[in-house]
Parts: C-alpha cells; structure tokens; sequence
C-alpha cells in the first residue's frame, strides 16, 4: 500500500509551523543570553566594588593605578593583573595571558569572574585578548592615574607619581563611576582592520576614549565611588559609527568627563 504523500499546501502550512517555533525559540534562546549577560555583569562589578573599597579602606582611600610598568622587566601591570613582557611580545593577540593576583586588586577579590557573554554572541565579531578570558569591566582612569603612566616605575603604589585621586576628595562620590561595562571597536590588530571591525574588551574608561560598553539594552552597568550601582545611558552623538549595534560609546562627549570625575 503506497504511503499518502504531502500535498503542497501540506508542505507550506508545515514550513510555516517550523518556522513559528523558530522564532519563538530564538526568542526565548535571545532572552536566556540578556539575563545571563546581565547576571554575569552584575557580579563581576559587585566583587569588584566590594574589593575596591576593601583596598581603599586600607590604601589611605586612595584609589590604585590604571597600570605601572617595571623599569627592569617591562613587566606591566594593569589594575586587573600583571602581564609578563614575554606575554605581550611573543603570545600575540588572543593568546595573552595575565596573573590577576598580582595586580592591585589581587588580595582584595575573589576568583570567580565569568565571561561574559554579550562579547562573543552580540553586536559583531568578537576579537579576544587574553587567553584566560575577560570580564568586559573598564575602571576609571581619570581617578586612578591616567590611561598610560607615562613613565616606568617599580613603585605602583605612589600616589603623588600617578597623581592617583583620594575618595574624600571626590566632589560627589555617588556620581562618580569607578567601574563600568566596557569594550572597544578594534580595526588596527589583526584579524581586525578598517574593512573588518571587531568587538573587544577594554580596560578603561577616561575623558577620551570612546570605550563605554552599553550591552545591557542600550545601557552601560556601573558602580560608582558612593558604594552603589546602577545603570547609565549613552550619549548618542557618540556611538561609535563602525560597529553601531555593538552599543559603544560614551556618557558624555569627548572631553566630558561627567561620571568620571
């Protein structure tokens, strides 16, 4: 006995089904990221926040360097972890690898900072950095020394050299942000070049550059010098024009530094 075949209209309303349930799944599958992006933020910024105060508490409240480098090694070290000279030289980009105890923060945080998603599923191609991973989180440079120290030193702690703000000395701690989501468009590093922009983490945020991440629904997470957090919008005369949908930016133009100071 032959077996009834599908007529077309059969076929058609059977499309048509599947594709319905696919775009509900993707749906669903989209909102399970957001929430997942938004949980893993939300506690790398928490530890951070709780271990920045612990090291003010303990620093004279003075806020530690964005990165020092040793005059003998070249050994730098960024407020997130020391990167060995042979790492930057040799490892090439991707393959770079830090010690994050040995930064400033080291003895203040707990291991447990998750990628986070929004990197390598959201606004593009995704360019990493480290091999270790990344947690997508900029601190304020303009509290803590600048973008570049501008000289070498085996003393990362010195305030007056790294011209390092004091939390008393902030004007209004509760709209000063200390950490923030952050990430940069790169075109200068292969695979990236002006033809083929990529999304990368970024470490800082200053006065400057345009390396604010907005990926939680066009907002930036933050936490700020008062101990809160919270969410801020985009300055949308700022986004940057190479990869719109990655949500790059700033709070302020360039050379405001409204949140940051």
């Amino acid at each position: 006995m032959l077996e009834r075949a599908f007529t077309l209209v059969e076929l058609l309303a059977a499309i048509a089904i599947v594709l319905v349930l696919s775009m509900v799944a993707t749906g669903a599958g989209w909102k399970v990221h957001e929430s997942a992006s938004l949980a893993v933020s939300a506690n790398n910024i928490r530890q951070l926040s709780i271990g920045g105060m612990s090291y003010l508490a303990e620093h004279n409240s003075t806020y530690w360097p964005y990165r020092s480098t040793d005059s003998v090694t070249r050994n730098v070290t960024w407020w997130f972890g020391m990167e060995t000279r042979q790492s930057q030289v040799s490892a090439g980009e991707g393959k770079r690898n830090f010690d994050a105890a040995m930064g400033p923060l080291g003895g203040y945080i707990p291991k447990g900072f998750r990628p986070d998603p929004s990197f390598s599923l959201g606004g593009g191609a995704f360019k990493p950095k480290y091999q270790a991973g990344y947690i997508g989180i900029g601190y304020n440079t303009e509290i803590g020394g600048g973008m570049t120290e501008g000289y070498a030193s085996k003393d990362p702690t010195t305030a007056d050299k790294f011209k390092l703000a004091n939390h008393w000395q902030l004007s209004d701690p509760s709209k000063v942000v200390v950490f923030c989501t952050s990430a940069q468009v790169n075109t200068f590093q292969k695979p990236a070049s002006p033809n083929n922009p990529m999304l990368e983490e970024y470490y800082g945020v200053d006065g400057a550059e345009v390396t604010v991440h907005f990926r939680h629904n066009g907002r930036a997470m933050v936490s700020f010098a008062s101990g809160n957090a919270g969410f801020l919008d985009m300055d949308e005369s700022t986004r940057d024009s190479r990869m719109p949908k990655a949500d790059v930016g700033r709070f302020a133009p360039v050379g405001d530094t409204t949140y940051l100071k």
